[in-house]
């Protein structure tokens, strides 16, 4: 009896030790023993965050599934693609975004699913969630360490400056000081009492200069104002002429067309001129010989007019005498 009650120790000891195992595995690693319904989604990180299969991923700070793989994505070497099992239906939305995150300053790494918002249309198994990169610590070190470097260089150009502009105010300051000396006070004060002297003596010359500019002024205002309406008058004038020639724009535009047909007519008559002049060149100048010879015999006829009148009234004419020829 006494072996009997030890085997049923042992055997239940067993028993609650595989139960406690198998809870350690369910709960701590993540392993699915009830065989729950999961869906796959997929993200890409540029840093995967020591993700291995396995780790945990939670929804609003919930546990709801696990990595199911974290590889170098084959199509683009850059990032990591890391596979997601998520308890089925576990509400990611469109607008979810994944990122690595870890509970506490020491606890390990996870990827943690934001809820989205309640409006947004659910996210179809299998897509990919898009992911927010996390700031690496080394990174933040980084950057630390160069604002330092830059804060050093700027406190240190500041201090050059400084030395610069604490040297440059030393020598103001002596040059104002050599400036207000004794010597070059009294020709200030000297300078000073000659201007006063030369305001003196100027000032009726300039009361009575502003006086004859205020009476030109007066002369020239209204010359001013006949000059205003003289161009008041121009502008009524170029405005009438506007609107006289956009009256008229079709008739003037007729009488232009109408001018140029008239020239184009002239100039095709002077060609018809020309061309007769040249067709009949050797008439014209025979006709002009007789008629300058015509005008030689009428020339003879009145001088013989004058000299013999009494050659009208001859029946015949009396011959001309023939002087004798010798023997």
């Amino acid at each position: 009896m006494a072996q009997k009650g030890e085997e049923i120790k042992v055997g239940a000891l067993a028993v609650v030790a595989t139960v406690l195992f198998l809870s350690a595995l369910a709960f701590v690693g993540g392993v699915n023993l009830l065989r729950k319904k999961q869906v796959a989604y997929t993200t890409y990180f540029k840093f995967a965050g020591g993700l291995e299969p396995g780790t945990f991923v939670r929804f609003g700070g919930l546990k709801v599934g696990a990595v199911q793989s974290a590889e170098i994505d084959p199509q683009d070497s850059t990032r990591i693609r890391v596979r997601l099992l998520v308890a089925a239906g576990t509400p990611v939305r469109v607008n979810s975004r994944a990122r690595i995150s870890t509970l506490g300053f020491l606890g390990e790494n996870y990827v943690e699913l934001s809820p989205g918002t309640r409006d947004v249309a659910r996210l179809e198994p299998g897509s990919e969630i898009a992911a927010l990169e996390i700031v690496q610590l080394a990174e933040v070190f980084n950057n630390v360490n160069n604002i330092t470097v830059n804060a050093n260089k700027l406190v240190n150009d500041i201090d050059d400056r400084f030395l610069v502009l604490a040297d440059n105010t030393h020598r103001l300051l002596d040059n104002m000081n050599s400036l207000l000396g004794p010597e070059n006070r009294q020709r200030i004060e000297s300078a000073l009492a000659n201007t006063d002297a030369l305001l003196a003596e100027t000032r009726p010359r300039l009361k009575t200069t502003l006086a004859n500019l205020d009476a030109a002024s007066a002369k020239l205002r209204p010359t001013l104002d006949n000059a205003n309406s003289a161009i008041t008058q121009t502008k009524t004038l170029v405005g009438n002429m506007d609107s006289v020639v956009e009256e008229n724009r079709q008739e003037i535009r007729k009488a232009l067309l109408d001018l140029r047909a008239a020239l184009t007519e002239a100039q095709r008559l002077m060609g018809d001129v020309q061309e007769t002049l040249d067709a009949n060149r050797a008439n014209l100048d025979e006709t002009l010989e007789n008629i300058r010879a015509s005008s030689q015999n009428l020339k003879q006829f009145t001088d013989t007019i004058k000299q013999r009148p009494f050659s009208l009234i001859r029946i015949k004419a009396q011959k001309d005498r023939v002087p004798p020829l010798g023997k």
